[in-house]
């Protein structure tokens, strides 16, 4: 796993070295507002976008930050490469939004932090006219970043971790399903039969493990047992198993940093660490029925849904805390399996009504909370080829 406290250390610069990746300070002025979003998951418009038909209420939000901001800030992953795989597609899909976040910029400050679906953007800088940066310090004592500095898997293995999820995109483009983790949430059956074999296939690292060692060959299986055990982490409620090293950096007392604020597991929540003296914050997401954002103005961190009007607290971390996400992916198999692909924690949300988000429709106009307005634009972002 990369060493989260050297990767979110370094030098402070006013506006970021030459090539934009390098750490933004961010100095609120008084009074003044920051806003946060993270992974938008922008893609191309099909049924495997995500980010879906929410494109007027983002706008209705961005009018709000656009009335009342100093500064936003995008915690990465906004434009989904590995899902569209050409900024063209995401431009001709969501061209209002993005001509919206570039025009953004002539008001205020719009910083965004690199993330790990985020390998070209750089290429689009001109256009797009964003601050880049892989991590922001405001006020002083918050630190920002993507999140993926916290991952033990992607932190390590970037460029597979992206192939891996091009994959996974694609079939469910193919397919029409959803492979995602709660498996209560996304009770798909390509996702069950995905839950039976990766039973299977601890099973068998096991065995392998085990011949291993008897062979004299410790370290067959030792990668695989890595992967799985980051997969069982999300499966049992924390998802990319970032939580626990974030809050490890933020007791560690590094940097001076009071809070923490990143993105990538889709988990949102304001978690005090060290009795309410510090903080750890996820901003959550844009995908499927999400639309969090957060608001930071001096005195306290907002951390709301922008669609529902609901704030967010910690309410989805105390499963964490209370250990149900340090159970063994064969303890939670052998409590949930019903037999012939039926799990437990997926019947159970059939009868309280959870079905699998259905497939965003291109071109179906998005329903507008009742307390937002239509925010009339026109594109002139041109299109890049390919």
């Amino acid at each position: 796993m990369v060493d989260a406290l050297t990767s979110l250390t370094g030098t402070v610069g006013k506006d970021g070295a030459a090539d934009g990746i390098s750490t933004l300070n961010l100095q609120r002025v008084r009074g003044g507002k920051v806003y946060f979003v993270s992974d938008l998951h922008m893609g191309d418009g099909s049924h495997g976008d995500v980010f879906g038909n929410k494109d007027g209420p983002f706008l209705a939000f961005l009018d709000e930050v656009e009335r009342h901001g100093q500064a936003l800030v995008i915690l990465g992953d906004a434009l989904d490469f590995d899902q569209a795989w050409y900024f063209s597609r995401i431009v001709r899909a969501h061209p209002e939004v993005i001509s919206r976040l570039t025009r953004l910029t002539d008001q205020m400050r719009v910083i965004y932090v690199y993330g790990n679906h985020d390998p070209d953007i750089l290429l689009f800088r001109d256009i797009l006219k964003w601050q880049l940066c892989d991590k922001v310090v405001i006020d002083g004592h918050i630190l920002a970043v993507h999140g993926y500095e916290f991952d033990s898997y992607v932190g390590e293995k970037f460029e597979e971790s992206s192939v891996m999820t091009k994959v996974s995109h694609l079939y469910e483009r193919i397919f029409r399903t959803w492979v995602r983790i709660p498996l209560r949430d996304y009770y798909t059956l390509s996702n069950r039969l995905v839950h039976v074999l990766f039973f299977w296939l601890v099973q068998f690292n096991k065995v392998r493990q085990r011949l291993g060692k008897r062979f004299g060959r410790p370290h067959w299986g030792r990668e695989l047992k890595a992967w799985t055990d980051f997969w069982t982490r999300g499966a049992m409620g924390d998802p990319m198993g970032i939580t626990l090293p974030a809050i490890a950096a933020l007791e560690s007392g590094q940097g001076g940093y009071d809070t923490i604020i990143c993105g990538h597991s889709h988990l949102p929540g304001v978690v005090p660490v060290d009795g309410g003296a510090k903080r750890y914050i996820n901003l959550g997401s844009w995908s499927f029925a999400n639309s969090q954002y957060g608001i930071w103005d001096g005195a306290r961190f907002h951390l709301q849904d922008w669609i529902t009007g609901r704030e967010v607290r910690d309410e989805q971390y105390v499963p964490i805390f209370q250990g149900l996400a340090d159970r063994t992916y064969e303890e939670w198999f052998h409590d949930h399996y019903l037999g012939y692909l039926r799990f437990r924690c997926g019947e159970e949300g059939l009868r309280e009504g959870v079905r699998p988000p259905p497939w965003p429709v291109a071109g179906r106009p998005a329903r507008l909370p009742s307390h937002t307005e239509v925010i009339d634009t026109e594109a002139d972002v041109p299109a890049p080829t390919g």
